[in-house]
Parts: C-alpha cells; sequence; structure tokens
C-alpha cells in the first residue's frame, strides 16, 4: 500500500514539476521553439515519464493552459467576494479580470500562444469550465438580489463575457494604467445600463 502512494506521490512531483517549468519556457520563449528535452532538461525526468503524463507536447501545453484558467478564476472569485452586495462582486470581478489580462505571463499565454496552438473548440470549453461559468453565477446573483433587470441571464452573460474577452485583448495591447482604467469604465457602464433603480 505505501509503495502504491509513494509511486502516485512521485507521480505527481513528476507532473508539477513539468508543468512549472514547461510553463517558464512557454511563456521565455513561445510554444514553437521549447522542445520537449528542454521541457524535462535538469528535472530527472525521461521524455517516456512526459509522453506517458501528457500524450505529447501539445497535451503539456493544454494542461499548462487550463491551470492558468482555473488560477485566473479563483483569483477573480477571492477578489469578487471582498464585495458586500451581488452588484459589487460582479463589478469587482469584471475588474480584477481586466487588471490580470495586462499582466505579461497571461498576455503571453492565453492571448498569443494559446489561440496559435489549442483549437477554438477547446479554449471555448476552458472559458465556460472557469470564467463564464464564474460569470454566470454573479450575474445570477445579481439579478436574484434585484440589482439586475435583463431579459435571460444566460444570454446577457454572454453578452458581458464577449466583451470582457474583447476588452482584455485591447488592454493587454499596451501597458498603459489608462486603458486599463478605461476598459473598467466601459465594462462598469455596459452592466449599469441593466442596473435596476
Amino acid at each position: 500500500m505505501s509503495e502504491k502512494l509513494t509511486k502516485a506521490a512521485q507521480t505527481l512531483r513528476t507532473r508539477r514539476a513539468i508543468l512549472d517549468h514547461a510553463r517558464q519556457l512557454f511563456v521565455s520563449q513561445g510554444y514553437a521553439a521549447t522542445g520537449t528535452e528542454q521541457m524535462i532538461a535538469g528535472l530527472g525526468v525521461t521524455r517516456g515519464a512526459l509522453y506517458h503524463q501528457f500524450g505529447d507536447k501539445q497535451g503539456v501545453f493544454r494542461a499548462v493552459i487550463e491551470e492558468v484558467f482555473a488560477e485566473i478564476a479563483a483569483e477573480i472569485e477571492g477578489q469578487a467576494k471582498t464585495g458586500k452586495t451581488a452588484w459589487k462582486q460582479l463589478i469587482r470581478g469584471c475588474y480584477a479580470f481586466l487588471d490580470i489580462a495586462q499582466r505579461e505571463e497571461i498576455r503571453r499565454l492565453l492571448l498569443i500562444e494559446a489561440p496559435a496552438v489549442l483549437d477554438a473548440e477547446t479554449l471555448s470549453m476552458f472559458d465556460r469550465r472557469y470564467g463564464y461559468g464564474l460569470l454566470l453565477n454573479a450575474v445570477q446573483a445579481a439579478v436574484d438580489e434585484g440589482e439586475l433587470d435583463v431579459p435571460d441571464v444566460e444570454g446577457f452573460t454572454m453578452m458581458i463575457n464577449g466583451a470582457l474577452d474583447q476588452l482584455a485583448v485591447w488592454v493587454a495591447q499596451t501597458e498603459s494604467a489608462e486603458r486599463v482604467k478605461t476598459a473598467k469604465v466601459m465594462a462598469k457602464e455596459l452592466l449599469t445600463l441593466h442596473r435596476k433603480g
């Protein structure tokens, strides 16, 4: 029994080491310039272990990108929870997303590398699983609290999600703090159009 636990722990350590190292490489030099040998260099891991864990180089990248989506969702959720009402939580969550989008690592991984490497269906699935789902819950909570009046919660969330995604791309094109402020104003104005009272 303890041998199985040791093997399981070793498998998890190997997976974590590959993901962490590969993520650094994807950020610093991009997907195309990163080889599987580089991903395992200095880790004491064989290429066979990499293939066993992830299938191939794209499998490693896909796992890295999914982790990034999950990390962003967790951070947004944490920041949104500081709001005392559903409306404030919705706004803070949107603001958090726009702030995160300007980070160099996020910009490189999600806005440059991911669309070039992964198919649209995979990226859409990650968005639905992490970002969209979080936003849908926030919109529903604001509707339930009587803060928002929308004809359809799901359709409204789709619209806001698309707007935020495009604003994130716009924000990421520069390091200007003014652009982030402007994006936040536009996001809030769009939501306020449907605010009750």
